[in-house]
């Protein structure tokens, strides 16, 4: 059962206004280049992701709305033992041909900034969908088979951290999401 549960998509069904005011407060930041982590030794040399970034601190109040999104999916499906936000909300900007090859979303323990802490759970709010391109694609764990994440503004996908999965290559327009992890206790 632990492994089937592998994603989780919800419409929280955000009046227009505050999703509106989520993507204008959003696009509007100063973005740079987005970073590869560990994962990048997994690719020798190729490049694993193109986007740009920003980092909002966990304590706004749109953090606010994905803490419950998060609480909701994980109290409704995961059952996760979680504990808190895993660092701040990265606004990813997806370009044309930017992408984010396959990986995963768990770190090293080690390099966790909460000691016994781990990610846990992983979550893509969608905040436009005026681009193409860009789709969110898993991979099922238990059958090894890619599976395409319908989303629109204002839908979420959450899937554990440490299921592979990818953003493609956007072919037109650019792609705005939020992305966040939870974290908690070691799994056992």
């Amino acid at each position: 059962m632990f492994a089937e549960r592998f994603i989780y998509t919800v419409d929280p069904k955000l009046p227009k206004p505050i999703l509106e005011e989520i993507f204008k407060q959003c696009k509007n930041l100063e973005f740079v280049k987005s970073i590869d982590y560990a994962d990048s030794e997994l690719k020798k040399g190729q490049d694993v992701r193109k986007s740009k970034q920003h980092w909002l601190p966990w304590d706004t109040w749109i953090a606010g709305i994905m803490h419950n999104i998060f609480i909701s999916a994980n109290n409704d499906y995961f059952h996760y033992d979680l504990n808190h936000f895993d660092s701040g909300i990265q606004i990813t900007r997806y370009g044309l041909g930017d992408y984010y090859d396959w990986h995963i979303d768990m770190v090293p323990f080690a390099s966790n900034n909460i000691k016994n802490y781990s990610r846990k759970l992983s979550m893509s709010f969608l905040l436009n969908d005026d681009f193409e391109g860009g789709e969110l694609e898993v991979v099922s764990p238990m059958r090894n088979e890619l599976f395409t994440v319908e989303l629109k503004a204002g839908t979420v996908a959450i899937f554990p951290a440490w299921i592979k999965h990818r953003v493609k290559p956007v072919t037109s327009g650019k792609r705005y999401s939020l992305v966040a992890w939870m974290n908690g206790p070691e799994f056992k």
